[in-house]
């Protein structure tokens, strides 16, 4: 079982149930490590952020209360209805996992204080959701609804801080996205992440219509974790064959291609070629169960150099 890390805590107290609001249902298996390093199976059922209620059996009806203080830790086992969430997540299948996530959310929030907890990582994972699905009207929402507190994980408060971005895309507040993407250039992150920034970037520049600087912010979202990001890569994938489908130069290496007039040394043929890989990429692997829109077809009769 995969576990998480808990303030310390010590001092078994005696607390009113109202100020827990406990859900007598409900119980999370945890281990407490005792300071002098002796640990016991635990249950709990209730938690503010000062304090835990819990059974030191699995079916004991009687509970103790610790306040939480220096000294005695406790981990959080993994619930396996939250592991299954984040394998449908890790299998791309975000709508069902969403729906687990926001069942695990309301299951856990007896402990929702508490730094780590699965209610609040169930809802960090159904923002990731959102973002994944594009809708980022219900991830305005949801972000304005989370509390950013109990999480632990560095990856996880720097996607807080990429929610942002996309909120200035939502509202196409394109001066000030391109200004958040320009300050988070140079910030050390995951490729997944670097994908974004990259792909929010490229939004930006379009939005104050400089499409060929765009182009370069797209092809980072593209390779930032080769393609890993396969929501991010499609999308800045179908915005660089957008912006060359628009570009007078690449219209006229079209017309020249395989005439006498056909200059490979111009800028509109090099950007041709740019075309034609990323749409062969995107119908071998960037596409997935997506066909490569029509309008962007006629980019495939052409070969990238070498």
């Amino acid at each position: 079982m995969k576990y998480h890390f808990l303030a310390p805590m010590v001092a078994v107290i005696a607390l009113p149930m109202s100020a827990y609001g406990q859900n007598p249902a409900f119980q999370a298996d945890a281990v407490l490590v005792n300071a002098d390093g002796s640990n016991q199976r635990i249950w709990v059922v209730a938690a503010t952020a000062s304090s835990i209620r819990y059974r030191e059996t699995e079916v004991s009806a009687a509970t103790k209360d610790l306040k939480l203080a220096g000294g005695t830790s406790v981990f959080l086992f993994e619930p396996t209805d939250y592991s299954a969430a984040l394998d449908l997540f890790q299998a791309r299948k975000y709508k069902q996992a969403m729906a687990g996530f926001v069942t695990l959310k309301n299951r856990y929030k007896p402990v929702e204080s508490l730094p780590g907890n699965h209610s609040t990582l169930a809802a960090f994972y159904e923002m990731e959701c959102l973002r994944k699905l594009g809708d980022l009207e219900r991830l305005a929402a949801a972000v304005n609804a989370f509390s950013k507190d109990p999480l632990v994980r560095e990856h996880h408060l720097r996607q807080l801080d990429l929610y942002i971005l996309w909120e200035a895309a939502r509202t196409e507040a394109w001066p000030r996205l391109e200004i958040l993407a320009q300050e988070r250039a140079d910030i050390p992150m995951p490729g997944y992440q670097r994908a974004q920034v990259g792909y929010c970037h490229g939004l930006a520049l379009e939005g104050l219509d400089r499409p060929l600087e765009a182009l370069g912010a797209y092809n980072i979202a593209l390779t930032a974790d080769t393609g890993a990001s396969e929501v991010i890569a499609r999308q800045a994938a179908l915005r660089i064959l957008a912006i060359h489908k628009a570009d007078p130069e690449v219209q006229e290496a079209i017309g020249r291609w395989g005439t006498p007039d056909e200059s490979k040394g111009s800028a509109g043929f090099f950007r041709l070629m740019e075309a034609a890989a990323v749409a062969h990429l995107f119908e071998l692997t960037l596409g997935a169960d997506t066909p490569l829109p029509d309008e962007f077809k006629e980019f495939l009769k052409f070969r990238p150099a070498g």
